[in-house]
C-alpha cells in the first residue's frame, strides 16, 4: 500500500481506533514531530499564563489535523481555516502577543500543519482541488498574521518582509515536493531525459540552495542595490552549478573558482562592499555553500589528482575573495586588523575538512556498493549455473542415458530382427519425450514460478512475436479476472519485420519474466505496460508497472536470479539490459537486442 494512499475498503471496514493507530504507525516521524512541537507551544502558553491558555485546545485540534491530513487533505484544510480563524479570534480578544519561529505571530504547530496540508493536497489531489484550498490556507495565514499583529505592542509588525518572505520560500518548497511525490510514470513517455533525471535526484540540493539564497537576501537588506544584486548572483551562479555538478564535477567546480573570482573584481572595480558577518567573511553565503558542494561531488566522482586540483581552484578562489573583497564593517571599507582573517580562516579549514571527508565518505559507499553487487552477481551467477549442473545430471542424463542404449541395441539387432529393431525405436521415442518433458520442468523450476494461465500457451516460443506477446498477455489477463486488485496489462508491438527466432524468443523471455516479478513484487501496481518496437538495427523491448519503488518479498521468497537471468540471456546475444526503479514510483525493465547477425565471440563470454 502507498504511504500516501487513501484508505482501502477492507481498512474503511476497521474499527476507528485501528485506523487511527495504522495511521500513527505509517506516519509516525511527522507525529512524533508535529507531538513535540506542539509541546513545545503548550508549555510556551502555560508559562505565558492568563487568557492564552484558551488557545491551547485549538493549538492540540491544528496538531490532529496535520496527522490526519495524509488521508483526508481537503477536508483537513477546511478544517484548519476554521481553527485558525478561531485561535486569531481568541488571540484578538485576550490581546496576546504571540511568540513565532519564521511567520510573524504564527505558532510554529500552525506553521508545519500548514506545510503538512499544503504538501498533502498537492501530493494526493489534482490542482483544481489542490490550488482553491491552498489559496484559502494562505489567505487565513496572511489574515491572521495582520490581525494578530494589529493587537501587538509594535505596528506595523517589524519584519513583515521577512515573513512574506519566508512563507513564499515555504509555499514554494511545500508545493514543490507535493508535485515531486505525486510524480508517476506516464504512458506515452518513455525516455526519461537526462536532465529531469538528476533534478530529481538533486532536489535536496535545490531545497538547502534555496534558503541560503534567501538567507542572502534577508541579511543584506542594509546593502546598496547594486551590491546585492552582484552578491545574489554571484551565489545563485554558484548555486546552478552545484546543482548540476554530478555530471562534470571538474568543470564546475572550475567555474565556480572563476565565478568567484570575477565577483571579486567586479565588487573590487565598481567600489561597492559586502557585509562581513559571513562563514567566510565578505564571501557570499549561498557562495560558500554551494562551494562547498562542487568540492563535494568533485572528490566523490572524479578521479584523486584531478580533484585535488578542483579542490586548489575552489580553496584559492575562496582566499581570494577573503583578501579582496570590501568589506563594510560600520562605515569601513576593510577589515581594521590581519587578526580579523583569523575566524574566517579558521572557519574555512574546518568547511574543507567537512566537504572532502563527505566527498570520500559517499566515494568509499560508491565503491562499496559496487563492490557488493558485483560480488552478488557474481555468486548468484555461480549457484544457478551450479543448481542447473546438478539438475541436469540428476533429471535429463538419466533419460538422455536411455537414449543411448536403446539405440545401440537398435544398431545391433537392426539385420537380424528388425521387429526388436522397431521396439527400440519406440522405446527411444517415449525416452525421448519423457527428456523433452523433464527439461521442461527443469527449465520453469530454474526460471521461478510462472503465471498460472502461462504454462501451456506460452511455454514454447513460436516464430510469431506478436502472437506469443498476445499469448502472454491474454494468460495474464485471464489470471488477473480470478484476482481482485491485479494490474491491467496493455501492450504495444510495432515490430514490423521479421525478427530472427533467438532474438524474439530472448524478447518474448523477458516479458514472461517481467509480468512474473511485477505479479510477486509490485505493490499497488495498477497497471503493466508493455512496449515492444523495432528499428533498423535493434528490438526494443521495455516493460513499466506504476507501483512503489519498493519491491516486496514474495510469500515463500524469491530465488533472486530473475533480474541476473534476463541480463545473461540478453548480453549473450549482445544486447543491453536495464532494471531498476522508474521515475518516481513503479518498476522498469528495458531490453534492447541486435537484429543484425553476431559474430561468433558472441556468446562466448
Amino acid at each position: 500500500m502507498s504511504s500516501f494512499a487513501p484508505y482501502s475498503e477492507t481498512e474503511a471496514a476497521d474499527p476507528w481506533w485501528r485506523r487511527v493507530g495504522a495511521l500513527l504507525r505509517e506516519q509516525w516521524i511527522f507525529a512524533s514531530l508535529l507531538g513535540l512541537i506542539w509541546c513545545g507551544d503548550t508549555l510556551l502558553l502555560f508559562s505565558e499564563g492568563g487568557k492564552r491558555l484558551l488557545m491551547i485546545p485549538g493549538v492540540a485540534m491544528m496538531a490532529v489535523l496535520g496527522i490526519f491530513g495524509r488521508r483526508h487533505p481537503v477536508g483537513c484544510g477546511l478544517a484548519a481555516l476554521a481553527v485558525l480563524g478561531g485561535n486569531t479570534a481568541v488571540a484578538w480578544v485576550v490581546n496576546a502577543d504571540l511568540y513565532s519561529a519564521g511567520l510573524e505571530s504564527i505558532l510554529p504547530t500552525e506553521n508545519l500543519v500548514g506545510l503538512l496540508l499544503v504538501l498533502y493536497l498537492f501530493r494526493l489531489h489534482p490542482l483544481r482541488k489542490a490550488v482553491p484550498v491552498t489559496a484559502l490556507l494562505v489567505v487565513a495565514c496572511l489574515a491572521a498574521v495582520v490581525i494578530r499583529n494589529r493587537v501587538s505592542i509594535v505596528y506595523p509588525p517589524p519584519g513583515i518582509e521577512q515573513t512574506m518572505s519566508f512563507g513564499f520560500l515555504q509555499l514554494v518548497l511545500a508545493v514543490g515536493t507535493g508535485r515531486y511525490l505525486r510524480g508517476r510514470p506516464s504512458r506515452d513517455d518513455w525516455q526519461d531525459s537526462p536532465l529531469r533525471a538528476l533534478l530529481r535526484r538533486q532536489w535536496p540540493v535545490i531545497a538547502a540552495l534555496s534558503i541560503l539564497l534567501f538567507l542572502e537576501f534577508s541579511k543584506s537588506s542594509d546593502l546598496s542595490s547594486i551590491a546585492l544584486v552582484v552578491v545574489l548572483l554571484c551565489g545563485l551562479a554558484l548555486s546552478v552549478l552545484a546543482v548540476f555538478g554530478p555530471i562534470r564535477p571538474i568543470e564546475a567546480a572550475g567555474f565556480g573558482a572563476v565565478a568567484l573570482v570575477l565577483t571579486t573584481i567586479v565588487m573590487r572595480v565598481l567600489g561597492i562592499a559586502n557585509s562581513g558577518d559571513g562563514l567566510l567573511g565578505p564571501v557570499p553565503l549561498a557562495a560558500t555553500g554551494a562551494g562547498m558542494l562542487l568540492l563535494t561531488f568533485a572528490v566523490r566522482h572524479a578521479e584523486p589528482m584531478r580533484a585535488v586540483w578542483a579542490g586548489a581552484a575552489l580553496v584559492g578562489a575562496a582566499l581570494f575573495a577573503l583578501f579582496l573583497t570590501p568589506v563594510d564593517t560600520g562605515g569601513s571599507r576593510t577589515y581594521n586588523d590581519p587578526s580579523d582573517y583569523l575566524q574566517p580562516v579558521f572557519m574555512g579549514g574546518l568547511l574543507l575538512v567537512i566537504s572532502v571527508g563527505t566527498g570520500m565518505y559517499f566515494r568509499a559507499r560508491d565503491e562499496e556498493r559496487a563492490k557488493s553487487v558485483r560480488s552478488a552477481v557474481t555468486d548468484a551467477q555461480q549457484a544457478e549455473r551450479m543448481a542447473l549442473a546438478r539438475e541436469l545430471h540428476d533429471v535429463v542424463a538419466h533419460h538422455v542415458t536411455g537414449i543411448v542404449v536403446q539405440a545401440q541395441a537398435a544398431q545391433m539387432v537392426a539385420t537380424k530382427n528388425p521387429k526388436a529393431a522397431t521396439d527400440a525405436l519406440a522405446r527411444i521415442a517415449d525416452s525421448g519425450t519423457e527428456a523433452l518433458t523433464a527439461m521442461r520442468r527443469l527449465v520453469a523450476s530454474m526460471r521461478g514460478a510462472e503465471p498460472a494461465g502461462a504454462s501451456e500457451a506460452t511455454e514454447q516460443a513460436t516464430t510469431d512475436l506478436e502472437a506469443d506477446l498476445e499469448a502472454v498477455v491474454a494468460a495474464t489477463q485471464r489470471l488477473a479476472g480470478d484476482h481482485s486488485g491485479s494490474p491491467t496489462v496493455s501492450l504495444r508491438v510495432d515490430v514490423g519485420r521479421e525478427i530472427p527466432p533467438e532474438v524474439a524468443r530472448s524478447a518474448l523471455r523477458v516479458v514472461q519474466e517481467s509480468l512474473t516479478n511485477a505479479e510477486k513484487h509490485a505493490l499497488d501496481a495498477s497497471y503493466i505496460q508493455i512496449d515492444v518496437h523495432a528499428d533498423l538495427t535493434n528490438l526494443h523491448t521495455r516493460i513499466t508497472d506504476d507501483g512503489t519503488a519498493i519491491r516486496r518479498q514474495p510469500v515463500g521468497g524469491s530465488g533472486g536470479y530473475g533480474l541476473v537471468g534476463m541480463r545473461e540471456r540478453i548480453e549473450l546475444l549482445g544486447g543491453r539490459f536495464r532494471a531498476g526503479p522508474g521515475k518516481h514510483v513503479g518498476w522498469r525493465v528495458e531490453a534492447v537486442l541486435p537484429l543484425a547477425e553476431q559474430n561468433g565471440e558472441v556468446g562466448q563470454r
